[in-house]
């Protein structure tokens, strides 16, 4: 079976804090009896409750599961499926874990499995996308043949997608789900939409053991970063993420406390809006924006801490099938302008912008607000390309909003978010992003596509890496298609008696684990 990991190199805070939640799981934990309760303050929207639709977020919270899922190593480990093998190029089989419960106590069974997935697809119809799933037939009670559109190495990984998570099928008379019956270690109690608040309860009769938090609040869509750290200063908070990037070292000497930074499979990156069109059709204008972003200053001056400058490689650096030979592009201002000039832009009316066949370079970055570095990353890039000519009007709104102009002249997203994450393969970010069925900013290569469709069919690990290693190499190094800037550190804040949580870099952006508890 292909397995993938980080190196244990560049996770050793992942790995001390794995050990030291194994330690709480397999000792015995003095609980205070009343208290085993944890607020979460999330920075994204929940917006509904039926798993066919928002199950990611009940993956993350530990109510809903799927045949697969992820370990912090990155690895893919049984969950509702104990093993599974190829049966044909196209074909795959799960032998489901007997011991698997729904919370209503009820045995997980093969029609379960095919029903959810079937409904999941339907109502979510771009989640076929994701999973590449063909059919799904019962064999037995216990084992269910998958078969994709295509032969798919990736299939074991894509099934730990949280969208792929597995539930009872409890529809109601207008066929949608509002009690949702899943199979994990916290079940679902209420969600209140009007508040986006989620309530949980441990399952006690849970197959590895109950979670040692008796329940758990998740208060959903704080987006304000300075919200989050007041919530948590405040007390009306436990858990929460992503304050504002000047409070981490104020936060850390906060003796009621903790707060730890954390490897994610995450990154910031510039993408073009349209890069079939003017003017970034052009690569000289691609390779020319990416020479003007002074990376290192970026990551010193505005991270602090929480991310580190991208070599020109988007994924995370430890993972398998990385290419850590991109060569990238370094800051040089010189550089960017002879490319410029090369493409035709020229200052014709000495006002300091570039202008070509009349058109003036003006450009608008987008971000959204909810990560705290994005905003201040966009303004350091506005002020980066006006030292080549390029004008850029900065603008914060919601990614909805910002899909919605997609296609718009001179766009660009000013993004923070997966970079190889949320399943343990490379098929995932690489095919979303580079593959040109999928793209949602029209890039086209058709070398890249045959090399991403051949490296999706082959079983083989290490020339499935070698295949994902040429593409990164065309599309950062000859291509240009985006602009990596930096790697994204996770910040997590917790009171001081929140004990065991395990960073899984994998997740987004973290997931919780049945070791929390309160001291």
């Amino acid at each position: 079976m292909h397995e993938c990991r980080f190196n244990l190199t560049n996770a050793i805070l992942a790995i001390a804090a794995i050990i030291v939640g194994l330690i709480f799981i397999g000792c015995s934990v003095t609980l205070a009896a009343s208290d085993q309760n944890l607020i979460i303050g999330e920075v994204w929207a929940m917006g509904g409750i039926d798993p066919a639709l928002y199950s990611y977020n009940l993956n993350n919270f530990l109510v809903a599961e799927g045949l697969t899922s992820i370990s912090p190593e990155f690895e893919i480990v049984p969950c509702i499926a104990k093993s599974w093998e190829t049966i044909d190029d196209d074909t795959w089989r799960f032998h489901l874990d007997e011991d698997v419960l729904f919370h209503d106590g009820s045995k997980v069974t093969a029609d379960d499995v095919s029903e959810a997935l079937k409904r999941t697809i339907e109502m979510n119809p771009s989640v076929k996308g994701q999973l590449n799933i063909k059919d799904i037939t019962k064999v037995d009670d216990n084992t269910v043949d998958i078969t994709t559109e295509t032969p798919d190495a990736s299939l074991p990984a894509r099934l730990a997608y949280g969208r792929a998570s597995i539930y009872r099928n409890n529809e109601e008379s207008d066929g949608s789900i509002s009690k949702p019956i899943c199979t994990g270690p916290f079940k679902f109690v209420s969600y209140d939409k009007a508040s986006d608040t989620l309530e949980l309860a441990k399952n006690e009769n849970y197959r590895d053991g109950a979670p040692l938090l008796d329940t758990v609040t998740v208060k959903f869509g704080i987006g304000d970063a300075n919200a989050r750290e007041m919530a948590i200063e405040s007390g009306e908070i436990d858990f929460t993420t992503e304050p504002p990037l000047g409070s981490t070292a104020r936060l850390q000497d906060n003796p009621d406390l903790n707060v730890t930074i954390n490897l994610l499979c995450q990154g910031y990156k510039l993408k073009f809006g349209d890069v079939s069109k003017a003017p970034y059709d052009d690569v000289r204008v691609r390779k020319a924006i990416a020479y003007a972003i002074d990376r290192e200053s970026i990551a010193d001056d505005i991270l602090l801490g929480r991310g580190k400058a991208s070599d020109g490689n988007a994924l995370t650096p430890g993972l398998a099938w990385r290419n850590n030979e991109i060569e990238g592009y370094s800051y040089n201002v010189g550089k960017a302008k002879e490319l410029l000039a090369e493409a035709g832009w020229e200052d014709t009316d000495g006002d300091g912008i570039l202008d070509k066949d009349g058109k003036a370079f003006k450009i608008t970055l987008y971000t959204w607000p909810q990560r705290p570095a994005l905003p201040l990353i966009e303004q350091a890039v506005q002020s980066q390309l006006k030292e080549i000519g390029i004008e850029a009007e900065a603008r914060v709104m919601e990614s909805d909003a910002i899909s919605e102009r997609a296609g718009e002249w001179g766009m660009i997203w000013v993004g923070g978010g997966d970079a190889c994450m949320m399943i343990p393969d490379p098929s995932y970010y690489i095919e979303n992003e580079f593959l040109s069925t999928e793209v949602d900013y029209h890039y086209a290569n058709p070398e890249v596509d045959d090399l991403i469709l051949e490296a999706r069919s082959t079983f083989d690990s290490e020339k499935r890496n070698d295949l994902y290693k040429q593409v990164q190499k065309i599309v950062y190094d000859e291509d240009c298609a985006q602009v990596p800037i930096a790697i994204h550190y996770l910040c997590v804040v917790t009171k001081n008696d929140v004990k065991g949580y395990v960073p899984n870099p994998a997740h987004h952006d973290y997931c919780i684990n049945t070791g929390i508890y309160r001291e």
